[in-house]
């Protein structure tokens, strides 16, 4: 018997050491509580679930700060820079309330996460395309799956969904390649589940600015955007559009949000972004926000003009830079148009 239990021991020990370090470092940062879920020096290498990051942040910290204003988007909206947005509205109780590939579910959970708990929305700032217009159900994956707090899911489950993707041998093998040596090397497999840019990060406002992005186009442009060449792909001079994306459940969901946004009186912008696909929303879909919500409300930047024209306005084909969002505050709060030419 003893000799049993000897080579058990043996034969578990890599697992319990795996989970010992996944108890112990936590690369997900799931498991305990965080003051602050991003390091002083700007890189956090294993990427976190933003939904998560938000969510949690919100409820550190609302009881002392006492928001009454958000900024709900995708990643794109991080460009959307709280300073800049309280020039346009009476607040200084501001929250980022992001998620990374954001879904319209996921908007519409976190304004009703926000109305179950009796907490007015003053001002909101909704910043959309049709990726997230086009999304309903929450992605399971551990990168993107919903905070419980907003889903309902039972917290094993989303435990689990993170302890399967650190078990995962291509995370793995890259994890412990990171913690031996402190470096990526990115010829290797698994890194895709890092980050390498350096970040600036505000736990108050749960706000993150590319600040190395930023002063690597500073430092040298033209080299910045020489190295990305292939990322801006070619463009054609002829307006080409979205499918429709608004259907039945979009409705819907829609509609709930109007509804807490009506009963809260609050003062809120809808923004489609200025994408670098210079994609038109589709006109089906751009009626119907402005039928419903009023076109003093939904502002269009999508498609060909100057604002998606240059790739310079772009870190890449995905996320244009700050000064654009600030061109577009600064148009949605003066002028009365509900379109962009």
């Amino acid at each position: 018997m003893k000799r049993f239990f000897l080579k058990l021991f043996f034969v578990s020990s890599p697992i319990l050491l795996v989970l010992a370090v996944y108890l112990y470092k936590d690369p997900f940062k799931v498991l305990y509580h965080y003051d602050c879920y991003y390091p002083a020096n700007g890189i956090q290498y294993v990427e976190l679930n933003k939904d998560v990051v938000s969510t949690e942040t919100f409820v550190n910290n609302y009881k002392q700060q006492q928001y009454d204003s958000y900024i709900f988007g995708s990643s794109r909206s991080l460009r959307y820079q709280i300073a800049e947005w309280q020039k346009h509205i009476n607040s200084k109780k501001c929250f980022h309330f992001d998620a990374y590939s954001e879904s319209l579910l996921g908007i519409e959970k976190k304004i009703s996460f926000l109305h179950d708990k009796g907490i007015h929305i003053k001002n909101a700032l909704l910043i959309l395309d049709d990726d997230i217009l086009s999304k309903t159900q929450s992605d399971k994956s551990h990168f993107l799956i919903m905070d419980p707090k907003l889903s309902g899911q039972n917290e094993l489950s989303f435990q689990f969904t993170y302890l399967k993707t650190f078990l995962d041998p291509e995370f793995l093998l890259a994890y412990i390649r990171f913690i031996c040596s402190k470096k990526m090397d990115l010829s290797k497999k698994g890194w895709r589940f890092f980050e390498y840019e350096v970040r600036r990060y505000d736990p108050i406002t749960n706000e993150l600015y590319d600040s190395g992005l930023e002063a690597a186009i500073k430092n040298n442009r033209d080299s910045f955007y020489t190295s990305r060449k292939r990322v801006f792909y070619e463009r054609g001079s002829d307006q080409k559009y979205s499918p429709s994306v608004i259907r039945k459940k979009q409705k819907e969901l829609l509609m709930k949000i109007k509804e807490i946004l009506n009963s809260d009186q609050t003062n809120y912008r809808i923004v489609i972004s200025p994408l670098y696909d210079q994609l038109k929303i589709d006109s089906t879909d751009i009626n119907y926000l402005y039928s419903e919500f009023g076109k003093e409300h939904v502002y269009d930047f999508s498609g060909i003009n100057d604002m998606t024209q240059s790739i310079y306005n772009y870190y890449e084909n995905s996320h244009y830079r700050p000064f654009i969002a600030t061109r577009v505050m600064d148009s949605i709060y003066v002028n009365k148009v509900s379109s962009y030419k």
